[in-house]
């Protein structure tokens, strides 16, 4: 079988490719004109007017949004040599939208340069890993910003090519600089002198090499090494960017200072208002929502899915792309400026990432599938089956009545599109007929509309999940919901944890009655607590901006003043409240635990030296933490589906239970089409589903269900 592994690889890896080709090559002729093309196009005619007429000295001053190196705008000129000359694309301010009429005859032929580039980048990527490269082939975020005429193409393909030249380097000896790292280097040149945020991948490379350097005891060899290779990396940028070469020091000034004062006042960022997480967002959304019958499949939200899947698994086998992704994505979080071709950064590594999170978990249902057969059937006496019958029926009932029949009711609603204007055939029977219809095939699906409202209800099956599912995604619905989920849990168990510790020292006075009060947030109603902290942030009439009015923005949180049109601070209005009413849970929850480690381990850790932050990391947390899972389970449910703050606080766009109440609610205020019960439906089913596998997966991760011994 081994034989075949060869041939087998690179036919995988040519699929992939023809799968990259066709995907790109629709993409160069379906997509419309997007913003800056009409600069990039310009740039690129002026770098062939030079190129013409041989007027080489004119690269030395001529670098058309000197923001960007030249390098990729000059391979957009070169791309256009074979075209006629066409009269300059009009100058445009940065606040301009597409220019539709752009020449064909010159659009075509360079984006069809940058798709080659695209198409090459999955190739190399394939080598490295085939399901990897198909998962980039496939991912319409790239397959847009590389078909396009833009700057993507080209550093996406030469940080990938300094990436695995680096990788072959670290294979050898590792002895010093031979071809593979010059290699390496002059590829790290070319991808700074197309465009400067692609070198987050250089960082990435020194990062692992320092690590590796530390392991094999070879840091000076590696300071010296990587200053060498460094300075290489910067004269390749110097060689392949001539319009620095007559004023060095200044235009890379102007130009690396330009991006720092566009992200603070440019216009088109500041009317954008996009929050610090709105890289997540595109990783979750696909431009398909833009581009209707461009992408064939869109398959973006799964991809980073299975990306945090595999993200283990990846740094076990190559570390470099998991450090790439990651200081790439917290560049991105950071940087101001958060246009949606900048993810082009880090796809690469995340499809990787996405590869091995599908592996990881084909491998796991494998694993599942066999022990499930291997396992020893359970042998029970009849005996005991009788004795216990009597006490389980009373709880099966309830659990039936209460949770399984409006769990299936919520799935037989989810598979129509049942609303208000329907609402009178559907409690005459219409839903069940409706759905038994469409299971036996007597009633044929159909698509599920958000505005149009049939006054009969209608069969739309399992279809009307992916709408519902884009939507959430396309939204930042759902990357806000995890996001809002992981933060306030956080905080909440920091907080909740750090007071029970400091509760549970010995010396502490009126320590029962510093915890009573502690707990009183807890005790007061969820919507009352919502209430009194909205009277407190309320833009208008809130204590705080009556307080600043009243005494300017220099008082004490004045600076919370307008939260309410910035969305990081919002979030941070939110998270304040979330915390005062969840950390009380979370302490009781951690006092318990302390109390039942025993006490010998701490008095053995004494005895072998551990200082309190020693006895702190390896005794009490390793040991608390089993008996913490539980209690952040809870939390976790409860701040995934947070609901009164949100409604209290007039929010809609927060988490999946907002916002099914709000597509429920007949008589919503907010904004968005009420009266859909069935798409309110179908948020109940995925987020039970979702809430379902964050428990199988966190008990999984934290072993929670084999239980403690010493508690």
């Amino acid at each position: 079988m081994n034989r075949f592994r060869v041939p087998f690889r690179i036919l995988a890896v040519l699929i992939v490719t023809a799968i990259a080709w066709g995907l790109r090559a629709r993409a160069v002729n379906l997509l419309p004109i997007d913003y800056d093309e009409d600069d990039y196009l310009r740039a690129g005619q002026e770098s062939a007017h030079l190129i013409r007429t041989s007027d080489w000295r004119g690269f030395l001053d001529t670098n058309y949004r000197p923001e960007h190196p030249p390098l990729a705008k000059i391979i957009i000129g070169v791309s256009i040599l074979s075209a006629p000359e066409k009269p300059l694309t009009p100058d445009a301010p940065t606040t301009a939208g597409p220019n539709q009429y752009l020449p064909r005859d010159l659009v075509k032929p360079a984006r069809t340069v940058n798709a080659a580039f695209g198409i090459l980048t999955v190739f190399f990527l394939s080598l490295v890993n085939p399901l990897g490269g198909l998962m980039l082939a496939a991912h319409t975020f790239t397959i847009k910003y590389v078909s396009q005429i833009m700057l993507e193409a080209f550093p996406a393909l030469t940080s990938l090519l300094m990436v695995m030249s680096y990788l072959q380097w670290k294979k050898g000896k590792r002895s010093g600089l031979n071809g593979w790292l010059i290699l390496s280097s002059f590829f790290f040149g070319l991808t700074a002198a197309s465009k400067y945020l692609y070198c987050v991948v250089g960082i990435a490379v020194l990062v692992d090499w320092y690590l590796t350097a530390k392991q094999d005891a070879s840091l000076k060899s590696f300071f010296r090494n990587a200053l060498i290779w460094s300075a290489l990396a910067v004269l390749i940028f110097f060689a392949f960017d001539p319009y620095l070469w007559p004023d060095p020091i200044d235009r890379l000034k102007e130009s690396i200072l330009y991006h720092a004062a566009y992200s603070e006042n440019a216009s088109e960022v500041q009317s954008a208002n996009f929050p610090l997480w709105q890289p997540f967002v595109w990783l979750t959304m696909s431009p398909a929502i833009w581009h209707d019958g461009v992408f064939p499949v869109a398959p973006d939200l799964f991809i980073t899915i299975f990306a945090a899947f595999g993200l283990a698994r990846l740094w076990k086998k190559e570390r470099v792309y998991v450090l790439w992704l990651g200081l790439a994505l917290f560049f991105l979080l950071l940087w101001p400026t958060k246009w949606p071709q900048y993810i082009v950064t880090l796809t690469a590594p995340l499809s990787l990432a996405a590869a091995e999170g599908v592996m990881a978990t084909w491998e796991g249902i494998v694993l599942w599938w066999k022990g499930r057969k291997n396992k020893p059937a359970v042998q029970y006496k009849k005996v005991e089956i009788r004795n216990v019958i009597p006490w389980l029926v009373p709880g099966l009932i309830a659990f039936a009545l209460l949770t399984l029949l409006p769990l299936l009711f919520q799935f037989a609603v989810s598979l129509t599109d049942f609303n208000t204007a329907s609402i009178r055939d559907g409690f005459q029977g219409g839903i069940w007929h409706a759905v038994w219809g469409g299971i036996t095939g007597q009633i044929r699906a159909m698509p599920l509309s958000f505005s149009d409202r049939s006054n009969k209800v209608q069969y739309t099956g399992l279809g009307s999940y992916f709408p519902v599912l884009n939507f959430l995604a396309n939204d930042g619905v759902l990357v806000f919901n995890v996001l809002w989920t992981i933060l306030s849990v956080l905080l909440q168990t920091g907080l909740g944890l750090g007071i029970a510790l400091l509760l549970w020292q010995r010396g502490v006075r009126f320590g029962k009655f510093w915890q009573a009060m502690f707990i009183l947030p807890w005790a007061i109603p969820e919507m009352i607590g919502a209430l009194m902290w909205l009277n407190i942030f309320q833009p208008e009439s809130g204590w705080l901006a009556l307080a600043v009015k009243t005494y300017g923005p220099n008082i004490p949180f004045g600076f919370f003043a307008g939260w309410e049109n910035t969305p990081n601070l919002w979030l941070i209005v939110f998270l304040i409240p979330a915390i005062w009413y969840g950390f009380p849970f979370m302490m009781l929850a951690s006092s318990a635990g302390l109390k039942m480690i025993p006490t010998e381990v701490f008095d053995a850790a004494a005895i072998d030296g551990a200082n309190i932050w020693q006895t702190l990391r390896y005794v009490t947390w390793p040991l608390l933490l089993p008996l913490l899972i539980p209690a952040i389970i809870i939390r976790s449910i409860f701040a995934f589906n947070q609901f009164y703050l949100f409604q209290a606080f007039y929010f809609q766009d927060s988490t999946l239970a907002t916002l099914s109440y709000n597509v429920f609610n007949p008589n919503n205020g907010f904004g968005r089409y009420g009266g859909q019960f069935a798409i309110s439906a179908v948020i109940n089913i995925i987020t039970v589903i979702i809430l379902v596998g964050f428990v199988m997966l966190f008990n999984r991760w934290s072993k929670a269900g084999e239980g403690v011994s010493y508690a």
